[in-house]
């Protein structure tokens, strides 16, 4: 699910036989590292694509790095969270 609120109210249903696919741009979307914890807690196996060195990551049991996310000071136009993905 893409929806937070969803995924929290999953999270914790997930077990041991469960593995939870993880797509981040940035690594560091606080509501997704918070899931993926109470994920972990419930037993489920995390993999992950986004930023190597990234907090999503770290809480991640493998990650594929995509290394294509760039902090700016600028601004910019920043995609919905949905264009990321599709580029995926």
């Amino acid at each position: 699910y893409s929806d937070p609120t969803l995924q929290m109210v999953s999270a914790p249903r997930l077990t041991s036989d469960d593995v939870l696919f993880v797509l981040s741009w940035s690594g560091r979307t606080s509501y997704l590292i918070a899931n993926m914890e109470i994920a972990k807690k419930a037993g489920a196996r995390i993999l992950s694509i986004s930023p190597g060195g990234s907090v999503v990551a770290s809480l991640a049991d493998e990650n594929i790095n995509l290394n294509a996310y760039r902090a700016s000071a600028q601004a910019l136009i920043v995609p919905t969270g949905r264009a990321p993905m599709y580029v995926l």
